[in-house]
């Protein structure tokens, strides 16, 4: 296996070779794909340079009006302010989280950035110890996986099936502490589910022993004596080495447990071992429960001062996370809501039909336009070729899923900067922003050539489309003289025959 830190500048380069060549080439989708792959090798360097990269990225994907994209790129956001200091920037890092789960809810897009948006979002409600928030994304990701059919379910569900077992793990060894019996089986159940599925998955060796180590610690928390089960399994392991801390540190903290519920002695002083073999920064939740039973089996009885602070401060802490529970529940609520608002806006702005932008968009982007100060604009006036005879033979059902289909190589055919409309009937016009006269001719050659080459047939046999397109360009204020004048280029282009351009640069 390669090392990833001495690799990490090669594959840092390959993946910029990567975007710069499919930046050229027009693939969207693939420039998207590698500015994720520079986030989190900028991630995995540690050098500084993960934020800057992260901003690319979400950028980009803004840009390209890719939502699941998006709301990855907010999770990886996310996860930079759930620790700070600075409040400022916990609360932008916990509005982008609350953007990115509401995106998810409706988003489109493919099944493994899908995944891995609601994972990116686990993990980051986990960093916050808003365990339910945290355990709904990885469930929902979990569905996801086990509906792939793309050859990748194994390692889908390897990662997810892992990332909630130690959630689990995280949250029980809290609920152990508060003596929330019921919630430390519970999170038992979701483990022993996640066991059953691992099963039939395959997986690292090391996250095998992992997830059963965890499930020892979940039932030995649970109030059931898993002590020789513990001390198997931790076989010739060295308790104490912070370089084995997963899972020796883990079994520790079961045995001492099982052996506390039991009453058995040496209970102390493998609950001492525990605490000697789990980092705090890396596992903070089973640390404490370790701190926690020396301080039960230290009180003799649990009178001893050392337990009652422990307790103090252990209610104090969850008082306080269930208020960011609120918090973030509230925020979620709150952009729903938003969200909710802003779809019934774009949805007076857009076309019953197909689903582009009708004339009150039109009129909402020209404003838009104005507002940032772009001078030139040009126009694509366009008409389907002898459209009532398309609606007379093949009816007009035929003639609705063609006029959709039109829409869509439009919308396919434009910038994120520009607009697609439809006027009405089989007549739709394209805006484009900062165009001028010749790049808006390449442009309508281009949309000519793939109505022709479209498979209309799929809607009907024997049906084949055409269009006829009128392009102008000029000033962005003169919007009224050019549409005029698009119109006039759309008429003469279907007086000579239809299926051509016409162009009349604006004088």
């Amino acid at each position: 296996m390669r090392d990833v830190q001495t690799d990490l500048p090669g594959v840092v380069d390959e993946i910029a070779s990567l975007v710069e060549h499919a930046e050229r080439k027009g693939w969207s989708e693939v420039v998207r794909a590698g500015l994720l792959g520079e986030a989190i090798s900028a991630w995995l360097a540690a050098d500084g340079s993960a934020p800057e990269a992260v901003e690319r990225f979400l950028e980009r994907s803004s840009n390209d009006g890719d939502h699941v994209m998006v709301a990855l790129a907010l999770a990886i956001r996310a996860g930079r302010g759930a620790t700070g200091d600075d409040p400022a920037v916990a609360a932008a890092a916990d509005a982008d989280l609350a953007r990115a789960t509401v995106l998810l809810e409706n988003a489109e897009g493919g099944t493994l950035e899908r995944i891995s948006a609601h994972t990116g979002c686990g993990i980051a409600f986990g960093d916050r110890w808003l365990w339910e928030l945290g355990d709904d994304q990885y469930a929902l990701a979990l569905e996801l996986a086990q509906a792939e059919e793309l050859g990748t379910a194994d390692f889908l569900l390897a990662a997810i099936l892992y990332n909630r077992a130690e959630v689990q793990v995280s949250w029980a060894s809290t609920l152990r502490q508060l003596g929330d019996a019921n919630g430390v089986v519970e999170r038992l159940r979701i483990w022993e589910a996640a066991s059953a599925t691992a099963n039939s998955v395959s997986m690292p060796d090391v996250w095998s022993r992992d997830l059963a180590a965890f499930g020892v610690l979940l039932a030995a928390s649970a109030g059931e004596d898993r002590a020789a089960e513990a001390r198997a399994m931790l076989g010739d392991e060295s308790p104490g080495r912070l370089d084995a801390t997963r899972p020796v540190g883990h079994l520790l903290l079961a045995a001492a447990l099982s052996d506390a519920t039991a009453g058995r002695a040496g209970a102390a002083a493998t609950a001492e071992q525990a605490i000697r073999s789990l980092d705090p920064n890396l596992y903070p939740h089973e640390y404490d429960l370790a701190l926690y039973v020396g301080a039960e089996l230290e009180a003799a009885g649990g009178h001893g001062a050392g337990l009652r602070c422990a307790q103090r401060q252990l209610v104090e802490r969850w008082t306080s996370r269930l208020a960011a529970l609120g918090s973030m529940q509230s925020r979620i609520h709150a952009e729903s809501l938003s969200a909710d608002y802003d779809l019934l806006s774009r949805h007076a702005h857009l076309d019953d039909l197909t689903g582009v932008g009708n004339r009150r968009a039109l009129e909402r982007y020209l404003v838009a336009l104005s507002a940032r100060s772009v001078e030139s604009i040009a126009l694509l006036m366009t008409d389907v070729d002898d459209f009532k005879t398309v609606n007379d033979r093949y009816g007009h059902a035929a003639g609705d899923a063609a006029l959709i289909e039109v829409a869509r190589v439009l919308e396919r055919s434009i910038r994120p900067a520009d607009i697609a409309v439809r006027l009405g009937g089989d007549e739709f016009t394209v805006v484009l922003a900062d165009t001028d006269i010749e790049v808006a001719r390449r442009r309508a050659e281009t949309l000519l050539q793939t109505i022709e080459q479209h498979s209309w047939g799929d809607i009907s046999p024997d049906l084949h489309l055409t269009l006829s397109i009128g392009v102008t360009a000029g000033d962005a204020v003169r919007i009224q003289e050019l549409a005029s004048q698009a119109d006039a280029a759309l008429y003469e282009a279907k007086a000579g025959g239809g299926h051509r351009i016409v162009c009349r640069q604006a004088v």
